[in-house]
């Protein structure tokens, strides 16, 4: 089966679309396809790239209509079995597709029509605006479209259940290499005191509260933070470096796979430190499971679900994510703490072993995918 996954906003390596789906997929056995902006130019692990068309416009909603009209047309050249896309936007190009007689699947990353909001708050009227759009086009995808592969269980809950399963974001664990002992000696003490985030840096994500945090932390600990990722918007770095705090911060934008794995093995604490938006208290982030799978404690936002995820493998310490000091207060236990901390990692290592993985995620899709091949 020629199956092909589309995406205009993520990137090319995307670590849900790219490594883990797509490389299940041509593991096992299918011929699979990815159609995404500025991909590489030769097949990885199994995978054929195509470039999204990208058309020059200064009106932005003709250039949106443009560039669907423009992936409509691309993935359909494709003739594939199964279309499997990633962004709300697409659902509209998922309808046409349908009347190619393909199978169409749509990936479910988050609820949309609240993210819109939560993302908009400085514009609410077109927050709301664009989260209307988001939930008729989701009305109608339930009902056309063939599948629904959700990120969350309580995504899930909003379609068909006959037609739904849930693919949690679960690390690869053999990407993680244990870590060193941080127990102090000779080893500990080359280790910087830095504690970690990765992905993308917004204000509903808890950047400038941890950037706060670092300027409450002792002067002796040396501690740093190290952010991976690019700022969204742009312009929010240029507010961040006014901080208090940014003098002990090494930021550094989107990186490789091999180089995020790195900066982990490189810190004795990581940050997940979301705004208690509706959107993010029942969400599952992919960091989360990594930060824990790299074998670091997690100092979390305090929402109940996190809290018991972290409270069940207790990995780490849960806070008020809005509260500079209580961030500081978590991150300076951990840091003067460090054979506590080393033992959180541990733990949090062998939950991610045990539960939350990506090897019974993978056997979940390509179960759906088996299911599609027949009449």
């Amino acid at each position: 089966m020629r199956v092909a996954h589309i995406s205009t906003i993520h990137k090319p390596l995307d670590v849900r679309i790219y490594y883990k789906e797509c490389r299940a997929l041509a593991a096992a056995g299918y011929r699979v396809h990815y159609l995404v902006p500025d991909p590489p130019a030769a097949a990885l692990d199994g995978v054929t790239f195509h470039a999204v068309h990208r058309p020059s416009s200064s009106f932005r909603y003709w250039r949106i209509c443009n560039r669907l009209v423009g992936v409509y047309r691309q993935a359909a050249s494709l003739r594939a079995d199964v279309y499997h896309f990633h962004d709300p936007e697409l659902i509209p190009v998922g309808m046409l597709l349908k009347f190619t007689g393909a199978k169409v699947i749509y990936d479910v990353h988050e609820d949309s029509p609240q993210e819109a909001i939560s993302l908009n708050r400085d514009r609410p009227i077109a927050g709301r605006l664009k989260s209307l759009v988001f939930q008729v086009f989701e009305a109608a995808a339930r009902r056309a479209l063939d599948a629904f592969v959700c990120a969350t269980p309580t995504i899930a809950r909003k379609f068909p259940r006959a037609r739904t399963i849930t693919v949690h974001n679960f690390p690869q664990v053999e990407e993680f290499r244990p870590l060193p002992s941080r127990r102090p000696g000779p080893q500990a003490a080359a280790r910087p005191n830095r504690v970690a985030y990765v992905g993308g840096i917004t204000a509903i994500r808890g950047v400038r509260e941890m950037v706060q945090a670092m300027s409450l932390l002792p002067a002796d600990l040396q501690a740093r933070l190290a952010l991976v990722g690019d700022f969204l918007p742009a312009s929010l770095r240029a507010e961040v470096e006014r901080l208090p705090g940014w003098e002990r911060v090494e930021a550094v934008s989107w990186q490789p796979r091999e180089a995020v794995v790195e900066t982990l093995r490189d810190a004795a604490a990581a940050l997940v430190l979301f705004h208690p938006e509706p959107d993010h208290l029942d969400a599952l982030p992919n960091k989360l499971f990594e930060y824990m799978a790299a074998g670091l404690p997690v100092v979390a936002s305090d929402f109940p679900l996190w809290r018991r995820i972290i409270g069940d493998a207790s990995c780490g310490l849960v806070v008020d994510p809005l509260d500079p000091q209580a961030i500081a207060a978590a991150v300076r236990y951990l840091l003067q703490h460090p054979e506590q901390a080393e033992a959180m990692g541990r733990r949090g290592r062998a939950a991610v072993e045990t539960r939350y993985n990506w090897s019974a995620e993978a056997r979940r899709l390509v179960a759906l995918y088996r299911r599609t091949e027949k009449p």
